[in-house]
């Protein structure tokens, strides 16, 4: 009688053993889903960012055929060194952005991975109270596309690393281009930013000077078919317009030859900057990052 009493009580126990570890496992499902909808938002989130890194890839390379075509305006040697200067600055742009990119998308990469497997072997541990946690708790097909989205992300990864190298090297032949057609005979990288500030400021007073010229002959031209008396006040006038428009263009000319020997004292200055880092490297003091 005593056995008959027993045997039920244990399987009424077992039951409800059963029962606790089903619901358990039930709740760990539940948050296991909702940590699988999480990843695949992040999913979803490095392909638009690898989907944006890919149309500016297709904007740069776009940005590069214009320049690489120069403008007709210009003579074929000017229009080399414009070119050249433009893209040397343009490379060293993108190849600054892109090893900050790099860096971004790698470190939130490994903080996603990191976070994501230790969740989830964390909140697997506390429901189902097993140690033994391995992939048997995780779906096969889950696993094998979240593995293949981290593989894609890799490969994008390793593309802009890929893609800076390239940017790289061009930078160091832009460098090397320029300073043959500079007439530089030292292997020595040359302030490409300084030269096109200066570019442009000569640029800018070349075209106020002509503008001024336009609007004086516009003045003596405004009735056409007439012409000046020649008496003494027209005559003064135009020797005062004279030796203002003089005056002028030898203030210009002032101008632009300080501006030429400043800047040919700071390429000096930096040349002797260049030489003395050169040595530091060559006595192994210095190295380049």
């Amino acid at each position: 009688m005593i056995w008959r009493v027993t045997v039920p009580n244990l399987c009424s126990v077992m039951f409800l053993v059963c029962k606790r570890k089903l619901e358990s496992k039930k709740e760990a499902l539940l948050i296991l889903s909702k940590e699988l909808d999480t990843c695949q938002q992040e999913r979803d989130q490095y392909q638009l960012m690898a989907n944006q890194l890919r149309e500016r890839h297709q904007g740069l390379k776009k940005k590069y055929r214009e320049l690489i075509d120069g403008d007709p305006s210009l003579p074929p040697e000017k229009r080399n060194q414009v070119n050249l200067a433009q893209l040397l600055r343009d490379s060293r742009e993108r190849a600054k952005k892109l090893t900050e990119e790099v860096k971004e998308l790698a470190q939130r990469l490994t903080e996603a991975q990191g976070d994501s497997k230790l969740l989830r072997l964390t909140i697997t541990r506390q429901r189902l109270g097993d140690e033994e946690v391995g992939p048997r708790h995780f779906p096969p097909m889950n696993m094998e596309e979240m593995e293949h989205n981290m593989k894609a992300l890799t490969d994008e990864l390793q593309d802009v690393k890929a893609e800076r190298g390239v940017f790289r090297e061009k930078t160091y032949r832009l460098n090397v281009e320029l300073n043959h057609v500079l007439g530089n005979r030292e292997a020595r990288i040359i302030d490409v930013d300084a030269l096109c500030m200066e570019n442009s400021q000569l640029q800018e007073e070349v075209n106020l000077l002509k503008s001024n010229i336009m609007k004086y002959k516009e003045l003596l031209l405004e009735e056409p078919g007439c012409s000046l008396p020649a008496t003494p006040q027209s005559i003064s006038d135009l020797k005062s317009l004279a030796t203002a428009l003089l005056e002028t263009i030898h203030e210009k000319n002032l101008v632009i030859q300080h501006q030429r020997h400043t800047n040919r004292i700071l390429g000096n200055r930096v040349g002797d900057l260049e030489r003395k880092l050169k040595t530091l490297e060559v006595s192994g003091l210095w190295s380049l990052p």
